[in-house]
Order: C-alpha cells, then sequence, then structure tokens
C-alpha cells in the first residue's frame, strides 16, 4: 500500500492506524501539494455529510470523499500529533492544568456539536489529537482508534466501555450529556492514567460491568480539579453539566490567559495563526503593540527618579542588554561602583491561545506570575491581548525588594501604554541585524524534510515580530531563535564549524547550536539558536549531527554582519 496513489491523486506515504471500522493513512494530495489524511471505509459519504456539517477550529476537518477501484476513503485534515491516549501511555498522566487546558477546547468542540444536534458518542483519549503546542482537536473518527460497538442486552451501544456514561452501557441511548460524562471520563484518564472504570487490563466485559453498576474509581486528585471531575461524572444525565457551561468550570482550573503563570522560554507558547500571519487583534488605540518591527520596548523603561526610595545610584537603560529582540533592560545600581545592583527586564509576548477569548479591550493591572530570592516576574495584559512581561532578577550582593522594584517598573509602563501604544524607535534596525531577519525564512523544504521525514509548516514564536519559529512532525521539533547573548564560555558548549563562531550542546531531548551573528560590544552579540529536538531519543547527542546541517543552512541565509 505505501507509495499507492488513490483515484490518482492521493499518495499513500505513512501507515496511521487501523481499527473497527477502517484504516488511515497520512497521504500527499498530488493536485494540492498538500497532506491529508485518508480513511479508507465502508460508507464514506455518510461520514463525510456529517464531517460537513461542522466546522469548528477544534474539531479535526473534513475535506471531502474519493473512491479508488471498489473502494471508499475519506478525505481529512491532517494534524501533526499525538493521540491523548499516546501521550497518557508514553509520557504518564499528565498535570491538572494542562488536562484542563485541553479540556477547554474539546469542550467548545462539543459545544458547537451539540447545537447543531450532533452527538459524539465516541470522546475517549484515543480520538483527541494534541499536537506539540497542546492545540487539541477532536476527531470524529480517530486517527489511532476507532469507534466500536458494543454488545449490551438486545441492543447495539456505540462508544468504548471505558468512557461510557452509566446510562448508554445500560443500553439507553446517548444524548448530549453523555458526551460530557465522557469528556470527564477522558480527563479522569488524562490525570489519573486510567478510566473511572478500572484498568484495560480487566477486558472491556469488566468495564462496561463497572460502567451499567456505576461502580466509579474514585479520583485521587482533590481541589477545583476534583470538583470538575466529580460534576462532569454525575450518575444522572440531568446532573451533568452542559457542554457549552463546561468551559467555565475548566477555566476556574486553569485562569484565562492573563493570569497563568507566563513561561519565560519563547517556544512554549501557542500561537493562533491566520492565512500565514499572526493574529494579534491589533488595533490602533492606546494601550497596544502597534507594529512589532519598530516598537521601541526601552521607552517603557523607568528611570533613576522612580527608583529613588530604593536608594538608586543609577539606571542604565538600553535594548541590547535584553536577551529577546522584544525587550529592554534596566541596570539599577545601588552603589557607585555599579557591582551592587538588580536587572529589570521589559518584554513583550504575544499570548493569543488557540481559542482564545477576543481581549478585554482595557489595559490589565500589573499581576505577580513568580516570586523568588532571585526574580520577580510581573504581567500586564495589553489592550490588544499582548502582554507586557516584566522580570526583576538579582545582580548583585545584596537582598533587594524585588516584587516592589517590578511594581514600579510596571506602574511607569502602564502611564506610557495608558496614553498611547508602544513607542516607536527613532530609526529602522541597521539591515544587517537579525532584527530585521526572519526566522521562519532561513530553512528551504529540503533542509526541513531531511530532519524530520516530512514537509512541514513554519509557525512563529510568540516574539511578535519574526524572531523565533518552529516547524514540527510527530515526535521530532526544529526550532530557530534569535537572541542577544554574552560571548561564549568554554563550558557553554563544544565549538563546531558552521561558518561561523558556534558551540553545540546537547540536552535532555534535544540537541542546541548556538550561532554568533553580529558583535554588539566586546562581550556580547547577537546569536542565532538552532534547536534538533526529539522526544524517543535518548541520547541527545545524536542529533547534533542535524542539528549541526541546519545551523550551516541557517548561516548561509543570514545577512552579513557589517
Amino acid at each position: 500500500m505505501l507509495g499507492r496513489t488513490i483515484a490518482n491523486r492521493y499518495r499513500l506515504e505513512e501507515h496511521l492506524g487501523t481499527g473497527g471500522m477502517g484504516e488511515v493513512w497520512r497521504a500527499m494530495d498530488l493536485e494540492l501539494g498538500e497532506t491529508v489524511a485518508l480513511k479508507r471505509t465502508g460508507d464514506a459519504s455518510r461520514e463525510a455529510r456529517i464531517g460537513a456539517e461542522l466546522s469548528h477550529p477544534n474539531v479535526i476537518a473534513t475535506l471531502g470523499t474519493t473512491t479508488d477501484g471498489g473502494e471508499q476513503w475519506l478525505v481529512m485534515e491532517y494534524l501533526p500529533s499525538r493521540t491523548l491516549a499516546e501521550i497518557i501511555e508514553t509520557d504518564g498522566p499528565i498535570a491538572p492544568d494542562r488536562a484542563a487546558r485541553i479540556g477547554v477546547q474539546l469542550a467548545d468542540a462539543l459545544t458547537a456539536m451539540h447545537a447543531k444536534g450532533m452527538v459524539h458518542r465516541d470522546v475517549k483519549p484515543g480520538n483527541v489529537l494534541v499536537t506539540s503546542h497542546d492545540v487539541a482537536k477532536l476527531s470524529d473518527f480517530g486517527i489511532s482508534r476507532w469507534a466500536e460497538a458494543t454488545q449490551v442486552g438486545g441492543g447495539d451501544v456505540a462508544g468504548t466501555p471505558a468512557y461510557l456514561a452509566p446510562e448508554v452501557a445500560d443500553g439507553h441511548e446517548a444524548r448530549p450529556a453523555a458526551d460530557v460524562f465522557a469528556l470527564g471520563a477522558t480527563l479522569f484518564a488524562a490525570v489519573e492514567g486510567t478510566s473511572p472504570w478500572g484498568s484495560p487490563d480487566a477486558g472491556s466485559a469488566e468495564q462496561l460491568r463497572r460502567a451499567k453498576a456505576y461502580d466509579i474509581t474514585p479520583a485521587r486528585h482533590s481541589g477545583p480539579f476534583g470538583d470538575l471531575l466529580a460534576q462532569l461524572l454525575r450518575r444522572s444525565p440531568e446532573d451533568r453539566p452542559a457542554a457549552e457551561n463546561v468551559r467555565a468550570l475548566l477555566e476556574g482550573v486553569t485562569p484565562r490567559r492573563s493570569r497563568r503563570p507566563l513561561v519565560l522560554g519563547a517556544a512554549a507558547l501557542a500561537l493562533v495563526v491566520v492565512a500565514g500571519g499572526i493574529y494579534l487583534w491589533q488595533r490602533p488605540t492606546a494601550g497596544t503593540v502597534g507594529d512589532p518591527a519598530s516598537m521601541d520596548v526601552c521607552a517603557l523603561a523607568a528611570t533613576q527618579d522612580d527608583y529613588q526610595r530604593f536608594g538608586a545610584r543609577k539606571a542604565d537603560t538600553a535594548a541590547e542588554k535584553s536577551y529577546w529582540f522584544n525587550g529592554c533592560a534596566t541596570w539599577l545600581s545601588f552603589d557607585d561602583k555599579g557591582d551592587d545592583g538588580v536587572v529589570v527586564e521589559y518584554s513583550v509576548k504575544q499570548f493569543a491561545q488557540y481559542g482564545a477569548e477576543e481581549p478585554d479591550g482595557v489595559l490589565g493591572q500589573l499581576e505577580q506570575q513568580a516570586d523568588t530570592p532571585d526574580i520577580c516576574t510581573k504581567t500586564a495584559e495589553l489592550v490588544d491581548g499582548n502582554v507586557l512581561q516584566i522580570d526583576v532578577k538579582t545582580g548583585g550582593t545584596s537582598q533587594r525588594p524585588l516584587c516592589e522594584i517590578a511594581d514600579v517598573a510596571g506602574g511607569h509602563a502602564r502611564k506610557v501604554l495608558a496614553a498611547d501604544e508602544i513607542p516607536r524607535r527613532d530609526h529602522a534596525w541597521p539591515s544587517d541585524s537579525l532584527a530585521s531577519a526572519n526566522a521562519c525564512a532561513l530553512l528551504e523544504k529540503g533542509d526541513i524534510r531531511a530532519q524530520l521525514e516530512a514537509e512541514a509548516t513554519p509557525y512563529p514564536w510568540n516574539e511578535l515580530g519574526r524572531w523565533g519559529c518552529g516547524w514540527d512532525y510527530q515526535q521530532r521539533q526544529i526550532g530557530i531563535e534569535f537572541s542577544r547573548q554574552g560571548a561564549f564560555e568554554p563550558d557553554d558548549g563544544d565549538p563546531v564549524d558552521v561558518g561561523r563562531p558556534a558551540i553545540t550542546d546537547p540536552e535532555e531531548g534535544g540537541c542546541e547550536v548556538s550561532v554568533q551573528h553580529k558583535a554588539l560590544s566586546n562581550d556580547r552579540f547577537e546569536v542565532v539558536v538552532v534547536v534538533l529536538s526529539d522526544s524517543d531519543v535518548k541520547d541527545s547527542s545524536t542529533l547534533c549531527p542535524g542539528a549541526i546541517l541546519l545551523a550551516k543552512a541557517v548561516v548561509a541565509k543570514l545577512p552579513q554582519p557589517v
């Protein structure tokens, strides 16, 4: 079958799964040059009609049907992902806040289905596809596992015993409330590692018996997530919340995006990408980012006078001292020599998650995200949904009130933003600066295919501009990130020849190559970081040859420093 062309249009490239109702392949649409998923099934037209009724960002899209000889094939959206079942089996149970974020997306999908009079009837981890950035999509069909009909009494009950609602196990028709129970059972399995009806080792008949008897396994998780599961898994369908009300319950477990702790690394944030661009909700009003390429984050920085009550002697501010291109750093000195001080770093991040609500349209208050002896992080949501992040870090020998300093820094920035958008730079970035480059344009399709063994669509990272980009396929990922760093130290990594000074550093799950691009001073450089990662690889050093090849390809397309 591998390499076979279906209907003179779709070339089968990888077998993805087989189940009771069909088998699925990753295929190339030779006419459009796009990757799709093909399912060989006995009744493609019926499934296509069901899929055509629903268009939702958290549901795998049905694209059409085709026939080849006597075979019927369903053409579907292909999503590089793992099923939630595979994640649980491979990685173990996930954290409740992550399960809640996935659950919000599934609840939205079920709400849309129920509004159209549709009942999924087989919500389970095997039918939930999750990307490397936790974008979740509900599959009507399931890529790895397909819905099975379980015989009960004199009738057929559609679904998988481990996730059946009690009334369905007892022979009653599945209603929307049964989908809500199955969602709860899916989230139960995500955090507990097994279904509410026990381990699959006991067999489907035993799980079905327990479902009929409502012999449910108590959840070990207490607090908000345990309360949530208890509501979704109530025995009586009338006592369960409707799918449209589940989002609010889940958001009680994982606060909406402006309230969540922000991950400092760029790669961890998911984006909304529309027609090849980043959806920023930009509006020409105060408190917005405006054009990321021309914003002057340093114009938000507080001055020495603002920090007088802390005994500040000097506030030295420069964009080049920030690690990110979307930031600015102030070295706040408390002695004449400049040895005792703290770093106040401002950064503006895009934080529009997949399926996120439209911003409130107001400038948010400062909210604390981290407070340790070494760092205090505070954030404020901007009018356009982006986020101002302020990190105050210990830089000297004495203890300083980091969060109080962050309040002063954030208060000054909010005053500036209350009057206008982020101020503009006086001059454009130099043409040889990485700030003028596009990370997503530094690799050719062949470079990506050689390391991922498949083509992949680039997705920009959270730097607002074009300063970070990723590509992934299944468990493999390529990442490019622009930064500013100090000179390489001997213990930073091993030197490697990529055409410019560079080091390689294998870490858990990946190999990183850092390349010096342009000197900003004697001890500070613009740096391109190229990462090749693979969650299945135990020895990260084996990924370094591929990462080095990618770094060489990137260097060849970088602007030449003046």
